[in-house]
């Protein structure tokens, strides 16, 4: 088992931890707390991946949208991809940690990155600033330098062979890397075995030998005679073309320097001198070459004529050839393996092998050698000949891969040769282009338009590679011809339910490699490619053709996930339910693959940005009932604002009955974290459902469950909300009764009005408390019914024989509510009722009906002169709070460590020499600020505390934009906003 290298684990560890801290400071900014460890973290991670006293550092470079790691590939997630993507788009190509980095250093380094808009280009700059003096970070850009001229032009094979043969080569090897030399060696080796008489061509393979004197049909005059353009051969001499040396005597294999220069001239006057070209003969002759060879004829060199077999012998004879030369091998050594390779192939090969040579020259007559000759030499001979059997109808489109694939395993012994070096980029992690790639891109791009055309919209199109179907559509979209380009398309993707094996084979990965573009053409192609794939998945009994097809079913539907098309997805989805009926396996590990449900959460929130779902949204979140519920609950529960509550229940209403079946189900049996987030929805849309389900439940679940079920039905607003409070009242935790009994008082329904009356009365709910009793008054102020005001009035006015009969809280409490219900009695009664104006001036705040938040501030909060420290006394390890601002039902106080919202907490209050006491339930938090909900306490500490409070009322008052509205506590604040306490 190879075991992990520990540095590349801990870099690995540190990229994530970087990309997490670059997150953190675009959420929260760099100053927050989390953003602040988050570097500390960073900062150890990057300790262990570059440790003390190593002078090895840490590399972290960017292509496109992959890391790498010291050179090495790493597998990231999206967010990481779009981190490559960031630094590639701003021209850097790496980033270097040094060993001696220090954790400022790399703060600077961090903080260069915007946490707002900002353009990719301008990221460089501001970390070149950021990072200016520092020793222990250096990034490296992206720059273009010159490159070897020779290789300019060349293909990837061509600098390979260059990179790997070096420049330090003998004269043998640097002829066989020019097409122009490696010609005229081969004219040579078949001069060689002519006649050498007066000037006229022999031998089997028709050479032009050169030789004597005349002005028939040979080159040209050794003595000043003319040359075949009627030019003067200056001074008679001529040069051997293996040691170009002056010729002494004539078999025919010698040539001036003038007539090189000729022969290697233009295609056309090439094929002429040798003999398989148009145009007139050489010399003064009358237009054809005389001699007796095989290929005489002043036509030209037809590849179709001749056979496999020959070629075969040819690519033989090249790789042959390219051992010589790859061996160090050179000069008469050498020239005689290359005589001797080409005196074994027959005249029409040898001519052949000429004509491809001479095409190769006479595209670039000009081109400095390039090492890779020889393979591109062998890569052509095998186009042509596919080529032109394919023009001939002797072969059809599937015939001439198989043919090429022949081909390519026999150039293959010359590529290892000539471009071993191709093999050291691919280790390195770089894309090298394949051999039958580039076979395929070559005889494609040999194909004439009208043939391509033809092909693509055959049944034969899935025989052409993915590759140049994409590049041909490319065209045809930049010419505007869309409709030709969408046929195209159409037509390859019914080739998935070809009857041929191999057909669905190529089709299906045709289409997961071009999965954007049919998304970028028309979405509708999405639809069409995926009914295809889909039919076929539930009827392919081959195991292998249904891998095939499982990975571009599932490409394709992350494309459609991806571009935001939402018609593609909804027939995806479907098909995948039609698969699940007959291969329920298969479909439920595609479902988990596609990624359309894994980015509901996304769709989700651009429908609400947009305020109106796109076209197919709506439908394609009916076919996830249960995941779009789950993301619009939790969405529907963050909402701090009525109309964005509005605009999410509005969506969930869209998804119909299948919708609100799912929220059913999730409160009737579903876990019990799970059925707590669905609460509020269904409230808001089906509150005759919570009735039937949620009380049976509600005495099971935990009080901080039950806190927040009361809490969620409050925020929702729905018009039944307050019998389903009522039902569910008994069977609460008596810490939670408080709130529910407020939440009812703010609905203002009527229906409460009786069981309001009978808790203010003293019939208390098992387990309730007096503070209970205090509760129900200011609700049943908040109701506003003219029923509760003589029961209001007897808890004032009733007295005993030493006193009064009800609690000064309670009374206290029923006055405020009688001051809203009959204004006149209770000033009237004032005097006589033993209270202040102090006593009343903390009232229940009046709350707005048209509120823009969900939940408003039920009694007004004071910021008190001197904070006031209380401390927990039911915690095993105490906790002190120092209370900046408070009300009667809670505070806010900076608090000395971090406890749980929902946790109880009993206080005691240090007041002066006074002490009061409550239980209060732990509420937000946020940096060392936490809210607290008081839920329960005693009506005489309650005095205290109200008294308390009015002392600081007139001192430090409130504004009134605070004192009135605030968000939910429950809702998440973002960095920088500015929140009403």
């Amino acid at each position: 088992m190879k075991v992990a290298d520990p540095k590349t684990t801990a870099g690995r560890a540190f990229v994530r931890s970087l990309n997490i801290l670059l997150k953190f400071a675009r959420l929260y900014g760099y100053d927050h707390s989390r953003t602040v460890e988050q570097l500390n973290v960073a900062w150890r991670e990057l300790q262990t991946a570059i440790p003390a006293g190593t002078d090895a550092g840490l590399l972290l470079g960017a292509t496109g949208s992959q890391l790498l790691l010291d050179g090495v590939p790493l597998e990231g997630s999206l967010s990481e991809k779009q981190f490559a993507q960031l630094l590639s788009s701003a021209g850097l190509a790496s980033v270097q940690f040094f060993p001696s980095i220090t954790q400022e250093e790399l703060s600077r380094f961090t903080q260069a990155f915007p946490i707002g808009k900002a353009k990719p280009a301008e990221l460089a700059e501001q970390l070149k600033a950021a990072l200016a003096g520092a020793g222990g970070v250096r990034i490296n850009e992206v720059c273009f330098v010159a490159t070897d001229a020779r290789l300019k032009e060349a293909s990837m094979a061509a600098q390979l062979a260059a990179a790997t043969l070096g420049e330090d080569q003998d004269q043998f090897k640097q002829w066989l890397n020019d097409p122009q030399k490696l010609l005229e060696m081969i004219a040579a080796a078949q001069g060689s075995k002519g006649d050498g008489g007066n000037g006229a061509a022999a031998g089997d393979g028709g050479a032009a030998a050169v030789a004597g004197s005349g002005t028939g049909s040979g080159v040209g005059d050794a003595a000043g005679g003319q040359s075949a353009d009627g030019g003067q051969i200056a001074g008679g001499r001529f040069y051997a073309l293996a040691s170009d040396a002056p010729a002494g005597g004539g078999d025919g294999a010698f040539y001036s320097t003038s007539q090189l220069n000729e022969l290697v001239g233009s295609g056309t006057r090439i094929e002429a001198r040798l003999g398989f070209g148009p145009g007139p003969g050489p010399g003064g002759g009358s237009g054809a070459r005389s001699g007796t060879g095989s290929n005489s004829r002043g036509g030209g060199c037809s590849f179709a004529d001749s056979s496999e077999e020959e070629i075969f012998g040819i690519l033989s004879a090249l790789t042959s050839i390219g051992h010589v030369g790859a061996g160090g091998t050179g000069g008469v050594a050498a020239a005689g393996v290359f005589h001797e390779q080409m005196s074994m192939l027959p005249g029409r090969a040898q001519d052949m092998l000429k004509a491809a040579l001479a095409e190769l020259a006479s595209h670039a007559p000009d081109a400095k050698p390039d090492q890779s000759v020889l393979v591109q030499l062998a890569e052509h001979l095998a186009i042509r000949f596919a080529l032109e059997r394919y023009e001939k109808g002797e072969v059809k489109v599937n015939a001439v891969r198989q043919m090429l694939d022949r081909m390519n395993q026999e150039i293959e012994s010359l590529r290892k040769i000539l471009g071993a070096h191709e093999d050291k980029m691919t280790d390195a992690g770089l894309v090298v282009e394949t051999h039958r790639e580039i076979l395929d891109r070559q005889f494609w791009a040999a194909v004439p338009e009208s043939g391509k055309r033809t092909v693509l919209l055959s049944e034969e199109a899935w025989c052409i590679p993915p590759r140049n179907v994409q590049s041909y559509v490319t065209e045809l979209i930049e010419q505007e011809n869309i409709a030709d380009a969408i046929s195209i398309l159409q037509n390859y993707a019914s080739c998935a339910d070809s009857q041929e094996s191999d057909a669905r084979k190529k089709a299906a990965a045709g289409l997961s490699e071009m999965a954007e573009l049919y998304a970028k053409l028309d979405p509708r192609l999405l639809g069409e490619a995926l009914r295809h794939l889909g039919l076929r998945l539930s009827v392919e009994q081959d195991a292998e053709l249904q891998g095939v097809v499982s990975a571009a079913f599932v490409r394709l539907s992350q494309e459609a996930a991806t571009s935001r098309c939402y018609p593609a997805m909804e027939q995806a989805l479907e098909l995948i339910s039609g698969v699940e009926t007959q291969r329920p396996g298969i479909a439920r590990s595609l479902r988990g693959k596609m990624g359309i449900e894994e980015r509901v959460p996304e769709f989700v929130e651009e429908a609400l940005r947009a305020r109106q779902a796109a076209a197919g949204l709506t439908s394609v979140l009916k076919m996830m009932p249960q995941t779009a519920m789950e993301q619009l609950a939790v969405r529907f529960n963050r909402c701090s604002l009525r109309n964005d509550a509005e605009q999410v229940a509005n969506l969930a209403a869209d998804l119909g009955e299948e919708g609100l079946q799912s929220l059913r189900s999730t409160v009737r049996g579903g876990p019990v974290a799970e059925a707590v987030e669905m609460v509020g929805l269904l409230s808001k849309l089906d509150a005759q459902a919570m009735l039937v389900f949620l009380p049976a439940r509600m005495k099971d679940f935990p009080r901080v469950a039950q806190d927040r079920i009361i809490r969620q039905i409050s925020s929702a607003g729905a018009p039944g909300r307050c019998r389903v409070l009522l039902e569910v009242l008994d069977y609460l935790d008596p810490l939670v009764m408080p709130l529910a009994i407020d939440e009812i008082g703010v609905t203002s329904d009527r229906e409460a009005l009786g069981r309001l009356l009978n808790i203010a009365d003293g019939d208390l709910p098992q387990g309730g408390a007096n503070y209970l009793r205090v509760k129900a008054v200011e609700a049943l102020g908040r109701i506003h019914a003219p029923e509760a005001v003589a029961a209001l009035k007897r808890l004032v006015e009733s007295k005993k024989m030493f006193g009064w009969t009800e609690p000064q809280e309670l009374r206290i409490a029923a006055l405020q509510a009688l001051e809203k219900l009959d204004p006149a009695w209770a000033i009237a009664f004032l005097p006589k009722s033993g209270l202040d104006g102090a006593d009343l001036a903390l009232a229940p705040l009046e709350l707005a009906s048209n509120s823009k938040f969900v939940r408003q501030r039920r009694h007004t909060r004071v910021r008190l002169a001197k904070p006031v420290t209380a401390v927990s006394t039911n915690l095993k390890e105490a906790c002190r709070l120092e209370i900046k601002t408070a009300s009667l039902t809670g505070g806010v106080a900076t608090i000395s460590r971090h406890l749980a919202p929902g946790t109880p907490v009993t206080l005691r209050f240090q007041v002066g020499l006074r002490n009061l006491q409550a239980t209060a339930l732990m509420r937000d938090y946020r940096a060392q600020d936490m809210a607290f909900e008081i839920v329960d306490m005693g009506l005489e500490e309650r005095s205290k505390l109200r008294r308390l409070l009015a002392d600081n009322l007139g001192s430090a008052p409130v504004s009134p934009e605070n004192e009135t509205i605030a968000p939910s506590s429950e809702t998440p604040v973002p960095t920088g906003s500015r929140t009403a306490r």
